[in-house]
Parts: C-alpha cells; sequence; structure tokens
C-alpha cells in the first residue's frame, strides 16, 4: 500500500495569477456566429416578403373578390347596385371583363388607394362610373395581388372591354396603350364616353416591385352610354405610383408588429417548456397568422399599382 501512495503524483498547488480569459479567437467566433444568425433571419424575412407579394397576396385577392362578386352579383339582381356618390370605399361596383388577357369577370371596387386595390381594381374618385357618358378610370395592380393588370400594355387597338354594372352592360374599343408623356386622346366631345384603365409599367422579377411608369389603356364606347350620376370628389392625396404614409396604415402596421412580437416570444416560451411539435403545433399558426397580417398591412406602404 505504501509503495502505491509513492507512486502517486504529488499535487501542486499555484498560488499565482491564473489567466481567466476566453480562449484566442473565442470572441470572433462567436461574433461571426451572431452575424451569420442575423444574416439568416434577415433572408428568411425578404423570402417571406416576396413569396407573399408574388403567391400569397393572389389567394388574399381572389378570397376578396370571391366575397364581392357574391355581393355585386345579389345586389345586380335586385338592382340595388350603385349607381352614383356617394358609394362607401371598398364596396362592388362593377364586373369588368377582358377576355384577351385573360381578365374574366373580375369585380372592380370604389377607390383608388392602396388599401381598396388589395381586393380588386378600383374606380377612381371623381370620374363617372363605367357606361356612363364622361371618362371613366379604373385602376389595378400589375404585380402583386393578382396581378389583374398585368398585361394590360398587351391590349391591341380593336380588342373589347366588356363593363357591367346597375345601368347595364358595356362594351368598349380598345383605342391603343399609352405611357406617360405619349399623346392623349382628344376631349369627348357630348354624348360619348371612354374608359381608361391604369396599371404600372411591369419589370421582370424583383424588379417588378419597383414603380417606374404608369401604363394607359384608352378604350371608346361605341354606344349606349348612360347618364351619369353624382361623381365623387377627387382623392387628391392619393398617389397611385407613390409610397402611401398615411397616419392609419402607420398605426395598424405598428399595432400588428407588436402582435407578431408577442407571437414570437410566445413560440420561444413554448419550445423551451413545451416539446417543440407541441409548440409548432400550437403556436406556429399564430405566428403564421400575424406575419400575413404585418405583410398585409405593410403592403399598403407600397405604391397602388405595384
Amino acid at each position: 500500500m505504501s509503495t502505491l501512495l509513492e507512486s502517486r503524483p504529488a499535487t501542486v498547488v499555484h498560488t499565482g495569477v491564473v489567466d481567466g480569459s476566453a480562449p484566442p479567437g473565442l470572441d470572433r467566433d462567436r461574433l461571426r456566429i451572431g452575424a451569420s444568425q442575423i444574416l439568416l433571419g434577415l433572408s428568411l424575412l425578404l423570402t417571406w416578403l416576396l413569396v407573399y407579394l408574388f403567391v400569397l397576396s393572389g389567394f388574399e385577392q381572389a378570397h376578396a373578390q370571391s366575397a364581392l362578386y357574391d355581393r355585386l352579383r345579389t345586389e345586380l339582381a335586385e338592382g340595388t347596385a350603385p349607381v352614383g356618390a356617394p358609394i362607401a370605399l371598398g364596396s362592388p361596383v362593377a364586373l369588368l371583363a377582358i377576355p384577351e388577357i385573360g381578365v374574366d369577370d373580375v369585380v372592380v371596387v370604389e377607390g383608388s388607394r392602396s388599401r381598396q386595390l388589395q381586393a380588386g381594381p378600383g374606380h377612381v374618385l371623381g370620374s363617372v362610373l363605367p357606361g356612363q357618358l364622361g371618362v371613366s378610370v379604373i385602376a389595378g395592380r400589375s404585380v402583386s395581388f393578382g396581378g389583374p393588370f398585368a398585361r394590360l400594355a398587351e391590349l391591341d387597338r380593336g380588342s373589347f372591354v366588356t363593363v357591367t354594372t346597375g345601368q347595364g352592360t358595356f362594351v368598349y374599343e380598345v383605342l391603343g396603350a399609352r405611357t406617360q408623356g405619349d399623346p392623349v386622346p382628344p376631349a369627348l366631345e357630348e354624348g360619348e364616353a371612354r374608359l381608361t384603365l391604369v396599371t404600372a409599367a411591369r419589370g421582370e422579377g424583383a424588379a417588378a416591385l419597383q414603380a417606374s411608369q404608369t401604363v394607359y389603356v384608352d378604350a371608346q364606347l361605341a354606344e349606349g352610354g348612360v347618364t351619369p350620376g353624382l361623381v365623387a370628389t377627387p382623392d387628391i392625396g392619393n398617389k397611385l405610383m407613390a409610397v402611401s404614409l398615411d397616419t392609419s396604415t402607420l398605426a395598424l402596421l405598428a399595432l400588428s408588429l407588436q402582435l407578431l412580437v408577442g407571437a414570437l416570444v410566445a413560440f420561444a416560451w413554448a419550445w423551451t417548456r413545451w416539446s417543440r411539435p407541441a409548440a409548432w403545433i400550437a403556436v406556429a399558426p399564430c405566428v403564421l397568422a400575424t406575419m400575413w397580417l404585418v405583410s398585409s398591412i405593410g403592403s399598403r406602404l407600397l405604391p397602388g399599382l405595384v
């Protein structure tokens, strides 16, 4: 036994200063990992926004169109469809069909701010309703929310645009497409009616989100125009190709972001306290719903025609 004890190495006690700093390079590794996580989060956020604008927003408009179509069809059957101001913003006012570019019975709503254009093409305030004598203007998106006017610039002279309102069905013949700076059609004579469709020039890929120039398509009603009803006051503050920064949208965006933060905190709590499958099943749908809400409200800040 004494031999075994003598063979053990002696314990040495150091009484000097011990260096407790992190090993060389550990701070750089932590910084690199933190930066990579931030970049990963930003890339996922950007991917979500692009998927929402190019894909998911189309489902959102399709859902809105379904409800609007049922409402307008009922109003047309009952003879209660609006024929003049005042008309509540977002209310359905007409059915639009342009077979040549795949527009089939799309519901036109009253108003052309970004919020209204999320539901479908919008009747620009200050112009007469389609089918009435005078100039009627309808604006629509070219990329997001289904892009109902994505192919508007492809319309050739002589193409037909059909509009159905509470006053009947009207067929317009396209005069041609133009952009800013091109000659505008001559002023209407008494008893004539014209329809002007407006959208943004569409780029390729992500460049489509950059508002470049406005495209106009003018169409003339050959005959059958009806007397216009009351015309709404023009919406002077509405700039179709400009970023919208109205206070109501910003307030709603702030509230929706708070909901998103709360949902993310709840998900993190569930991730650490519950099993991971339970966190995904119980909380992940709430995170997805709040992300969709934030994206829907935030997209109103983009130019209305994009």
